[in-house]
């Protein structure tokens, strides 16, 4: 109604703007004529225009459902006049988001829609006899035939996709588009090997139970989900998907939609990764907190306890059985809570050492082993010695007989067992930092390698 005032109102101004200037340049013979044209023209439009529109009446949607579902149908039989051509139905997924996966139970869920797409002889029509518009129409699902679509892959029991009570759109060529919002669940088992910086890959697989390729052909409308209703998702990040087809051992053909998706890993590196890692060296610092401080072995306990608690995290979150292995953060956590134990029990070595009774003679491979580690040298008592120097005959001279003192007559102070200690906290020191480095190197490279 809008769009024909408009037109009214464009056609009645050009007949004015004609009719100024058939006044401003005289209105004679000739003019008089083009007047009458003019007025011709304006009413022919007018008439156009307030003739009302020709729309399809209620009546000749409810002729048309009559005449398309006669008491002859049967929804229960496949479509197709051409019984030895299979009938070609092509689907589709509309992807809305990820809804949940849960690597311990493995379980899979998005939020989508189905679109399938088939032709049904049975419900043409010619518009001209209904209205002359009338190209299309919606039905309930329940009165047509649609294939029945079941997922290989179901997490729980068998359910019908879609809704009895929802519509179906027919064209008047017989086309039926079906399209069916759900939650749709699968299986996933998940390959953990690379947790948290992993990727994984989840399908599911359509099948119509009963028929064969040869009298039901699913096809895909495109290689490719349709991602225009897409929501990202917080945890996973959707890299790619795949929609073929394929035939199983049974015969049976299946559509599968594949879903390859990448954890998104700043979470996990900020709080599970480093934090790790910085507790891991921090417990090489029990070595140098001073042996009278008497905390060494309750600081190196609480340390090994929290890491004892983030592998219990991890293990919370993952499958008892993961294919092909086990992630190698889990590894990895495991071998610094063991190298955690090794500490403690180092850290209680050197403090039996430092608290020994210096009375008790030292073996001789404790002694090659100091010398190892902290060198021969280490006990020598330099005598570093103050003089006063008065004139330079004076420092000369004592300079000199300092110089022919032998090296070797130097006066060394005897080996305690508090030196043994400090070499035993320095050995520890070097040999669980160099652990923990490569321990951690190694992680980096088999993550990059991704």
């Amino acid at each position: 109604m809008h769009g024909q005032i408009g037109n009214i109102t464009l056609h009645f101004s050009m007949y004015v703007s004609q009719i100024t200037t058939l006044i401003h340049s005289g209105i004679k013979g000739s003019s008089r004529s083009m007047l009458s044209d003019v007025n011709i023209s304006f009413l022919v439009h007018l008439l156009w225009l307030l003739t009302p529109c020709h729309m399809y009446s209620f009546s000749d949607e409810v002729n048309l459902l009559t005449a398309i579902f006669p008491a002859s149908y049967d929804r229960y039989i496949r479509p197709g006049e051409n019984r030895s051509t299979p009938l070609q139905v092509n689907v589709t997924f509309y992807f809305k988001s990820i809804k949940e996966f849960d690597e311990s139970i493995s379980k899979f869920s998005v939020t989508g829609a189905l679109g399938v797409f088939w032709v049904d002889h049975r419900l043409t029509w010619d518009p001209n006899t209904y209205g002359g518009d009338l190209y299309t129409t919606a039905v309930p699902q329940k009165r047509v035939w649609i294939p029945f679509l079941v997922n290989m892959l179901m997490y729980e029991k068998l359910e019908e996709i879609g809704n009895s009570e929802m519509n179906v759109r027919v064209d008047s060529n017989g086309k039926l588009t079906w399209v069916s919002p759900n939650i749709f669940e699968s299986t996933c088992d998940a390959d953990l090997s690379y947790y948290p910086f992993d990727s994984q890959t989840c399908s599911l697989r359509f099948y119509a139970p009963g028929f064969i390729k040869n009298e039901l052909d699913l096809t895909p409308v495109r290689n490719t989900m349709d991602f225009s209703e897409y929501s990202e998702n917080a945890l996973w990040q959707v890299v790619e998907t795949n929609i073929y087809t394929t035939t199983n051992k049974l015969r049976l053909q299946e559509i599968v939609m594949t879903v390859k998706m990448k954890r998104r890993s700043v979470y996990y590196i900020s709080s599970l990764v480093l934090p790790v890692a910085l507790l891991s060296f921090l417990q090489l610092s029990v070595y140098i907190m001073p042996p009278q401080c008497g905390e060494r072995v309750g600081f190196a306990t609480t340390v090994l306890l929290a890491v004892a608690v983030y592998l219990t995290l991890i293990q919370e979150k993952l499958p008892e059985g993961s294919e092909p292995s086990v992630s190698f953060l889990s590894y990895k956590l495991l071998g610094d809570f063991m190298v955690g134990v090794l500490i403690t029990v180092g850290v209680v070595v050197g403090l039996r050492f430092y608290n020994r009774e210096e009375d008790k003679a030292i073996p001789n491979y404790l002694k090659r082993f100091h010398k190892i580690i902290l060198g021969g040298g280490c006990c020598q008592n330099r005598n570093n010695r103050k003089v006063a120097w008065n004139d330079k005959d004076t420092r000369d001279a004592t300079e000199k007989e300092l110089k022919s003192v032998p090296q070797e007559e130097t006066p060394r102070s005897p080996l305690t067992w508090c030196d043994i200690g400090m070499a035993t906290d320095r050995f520890c020191l070097m040999m669980f930092g160099f652990v923990l480095l490569n321990c951690n190197i190694v992680y980096i490279i088999v993550i990059s390698s991704i």
